[in-house]
């Protein structure tokens, strides 16, 4: 899969913008420009965008940045606009050939960009996707890596496959992508959730994925993500789910379409609705609205209808969902509080 283009500026002398949104990242944003400054092979630029956080962490970036040699620049925006729309205005400050979006509390490996930019060139690929490895909040492995497929390269079509049926992630900082297979806006700019669905659009626009079975990125698992807690951006996994059901009818064969929807829905939206829903319950955030919100709008979106399709898929964990969310939702509650990795 490789031509003469991955020898062009594209390639070996390709140059990296860095696009890290900061938004209230005190506590980790050293950490992470520290990992870009010490690549194997140097990026070209960091692009930081000012996500008004009120803190001084673009300060903190500035200085080690500076220290390290590294070439900066911030974009500062009026208001607040979340991960995604803070990305897109970062694209207006990228002058390199290859783009590279970090977000501020996760780590790289130094070797993330020569190896990704090898794989780039060897394959003559559109972006290039690596494994990840997940940390808590000090650094400390969790013991679970995420690797991908164990294919060198594939079609961009395929990749966008693999993300519909849970086999790759949409982990924006696991990617370096040709500058031209992005837009303008590449991000969805919902507050929440603004990976899945561009990604699997960017992959149906590339030809060929590079993959990187190696974790090269650190991603920093943190109590307070969008994942693991109520805020009024949650219900945003409703409107990614009807984002990606559009997507589902470019992606899957017209005869698995109905069952891979199916199947993405209660995986990427619904048991992570209604369990973040539940464990904001078990706090004692009950009366908060969203709560409210998320529980409902995963109840109504479930179906004991989809139990036995679910079954004949082996989505096990979805068909014991649907069937408890309806019929025993006090009941499945109470079995998440006790079992919280298993249900």
């Amino acid at each position: 899969m490789s031509s003469a283009r991955g020898a062009s500026h594209r390639g070996a002398a390709a140059r990296i913008s860095v696009v890290i949104p900061v938004f209230r990242s005190a506590d980790y944003i050293a950490a992470c420009v520290e990992s870009v400054a010490a690549q194997h092979r140097p990026v070209h630029e960091v692009v930081l965008v000012d996500d008004c956080g009120g803190d001084d962490s673009i300060a903190i970036a500035e200085a080690v940045l500076t220290s390290c040699g590294v070439a900066s620049t911030v974009v500062r925006l009026p208001a607040n606009r979340g991960i995604g729309g803070a990305r897109n205005a970062g694209m207006s400050a990228v002058s390199g050939d290859l783009v590279w979006f970090l977000d501020s509390d996760d780590l790289a490996h130094p070797a993330f960009t020569a190896t990704m930019v090898e794989a780039m060139i060897t394959h003559d690929a559109d972006f290039v996707a690596c494994g990840t490895e997940f940390i808590d909040e000090d650094e400390t492995p969790l013991g679970a890596v995420d690797v991908g497929p164990s294919e060198p390269a594939i079609a961009g079509p395929r990749f966008a496959q693999l993300l519909v049926d849970g086999k790759v992630k949409a982990y924006a900082g696991a990617r370096l992508f040709r500058r031209e297979v992005l837009s303008d806006a590449p991000w969805d700019a919902r507050r929440a959730y603004e990976d899945m669905a561009a990604t699997a659009r960017m992959s149906l626009r590339a030809n060929v994925v590079a993959i990187v079975g190696s974790p090269l990125l650190r991603y920093r698992q943190r109590p307070s993500s969008v994942s693991n807690s109520v805020s009024p951006n949650s219900v945003a996994l409703f409107e990614m789910g009807e984002d990606m059901a559009g997507l589902i009818d470019r992606i899957a064969e017209p005869a698995r379409r109905r069952p891979v929807a199916r199947n993405f829905a209660y995986r990427e939206v619904l048991i992570p609705a209604a369990h973040i829903a539940m464990r904001a319950d078990h706090a004692g955030l009950g009366d908060d609205p969203v709560v409210a919100a998320l529980m409902t709008g995963a109840r109504r979106r479930s179906s004991l209808s989809d139990v036995v399709p679910l079954l004949a898929d082996r989505q096990f964990r979805s068909a014991v969902f649907a069937a408890g969310i309806v019929l025993t939702p006090n009941l499945y509650s109470r079995i998440l509080r006790r079992r919280p990795d298993r249900v």
